[in-house]
């Protein structure tokens, strides 16, 4: 049996089993999912209703004491805006395109005319997120309840564009850390209104060797991601895609709750590294296990990574949209399947 409480222990430093409870804290909607509850992508990403079913079926289904919101990384962008495709039924929306993206390979200075933070958080998908998560928070009151949001230099590069944010911290890195440290005052506004709503809030925050060295992270995350975690008055995690592990030490230390890294294939270096010093969730891996695996290879790896030493077991990154149900059903019934 998954319960809510399971999950408050641990995030109180006081668990209440030996054996580590399921959860999903990262993106859940999966096609399964969708058509069992009437609620699909791309519209279940712009109707809150339609969230909202959807944002359930993953307790109704399955049987996790869980519930997140939203799927996508497009609600800052957009809100500021950016351009989206909706997506589909089985993808989800990106930033197509933004009036801050220019040609030249350096961007642009920070217009003097951005919307305050107050008008940020008072519109668009933003005040949608939030009360859904408030809704079913209130409503379904043995549900633990997720709202997920992005890092200043992650809502920076969807507006900037990736390629040019990478390229001009290289021949301007001030005007790249200008956009970033701008982006703050939205991300502590998006926080603290999320987490008005919420149990926890999961930042999904840009610190992994994949794209930035340790020099940018340094001056495009460290301080703006520790002052949006600063900003969240209820639970909080802090999700990092990639290779996190040259980071790790940093990480520990900016006031998250916990931490979700994709550590699936270096489990003992990362729970080494991190020594104990906050809670760690994971370490499921979505492709290979999650959507390629079978049921016993999610069982397996939901035991491996227990015995690891991880806190809560979930899938080390967003759900993906083709995950067949037995294998979530599997995810969440790990402690009791028997093989």
């Amino acid at each position: 049996m998954n319960t809510k409480q399971e999950i408050v222990d641990v995030f109180d430093g006081q668990p209440s089993s030996d054996c580590p409870p399921p959860a999903v804290f990262t993106q859940t909607g999966t096609s399964g999912q969708m058509m069992a509850c009437g609620a699909s992508w791309p519209e279940a990403n712009f109707d809150a209703d339609k969230m909202g079913a959807l944002a359930l079926q993953l307790s109704k289904q399955f049987g996790f004491a869980t519930a997140r919101v939203p799927y996508c990384l497009t609600v800052e962008a957009e809100r500021l805006g950016a351009t989206i495709y909706e997506g589909r039924n089985n993808s989800q929306p990106s930033v197509s395109g933004s009036p801050f993206r220019t040609d030249d390979m350096v961007p642009g200075p920070v217009p003097d005319d951005l919307m305050s933070p107050d008008e940020f958080v008072s519109g668009g998908r933003c005040v949608m997120v939030a009360e859904v998560a408030g809704r079913i928070m209130r409503e379904h009151e043995d549900l633990f309840v997720t709202a997920g949001m992005q890092d200043p230099a992650c809502v920076a590069g969807q507006i900037l564009g990736t390629e040019n944010m990478m390229m001009g911290y290289m021949l301007d890195p001030d005007v790249v850390k200008a956009w970033v440290d701008a982006m703050v005052p939205y991300t502590c506004a998006y926080g603290r209104l999320l987490s008005e709503n919420a149990d926890n809030v999961t930042i999904v925050g840009a610190a992994n060797t994949d794209v930035f060295t340790p020099e940018m992270y340094t001056d495009l995350t460290e301080s703006q991601l520790s002052r949006t975690i600063g900003s969240i008055s209820c639970f909080k995690t802090v999700h990092s895609c990639g290779n996190s592990y040259e980071f790790i030490d940093s990480l520990v230390t900016l006031g998250a709750d916990g931490l979700s890294l994709e550590a699936s294939h270096e489990t003992s270096m990362y729970m080494d590294k991190v020594a104990g010093r906050c809670k760690m969730f994971g370490t499921v891996n979505p492709v290979q296990v999650l959507l390629m695996g079978s049921p016993r290879d999610v069982v397996s790896e939901a035991r491996r990574s227990a015995d690891a030493g991880f806190d809560i077991i979930t899938p080390e990154c967003g759900v993906p949209p083709m995950t067949p149900d037995e294998n979530l059903l599997a995810l969440s019934q790990y402690r009791e399947r028997r093989w």
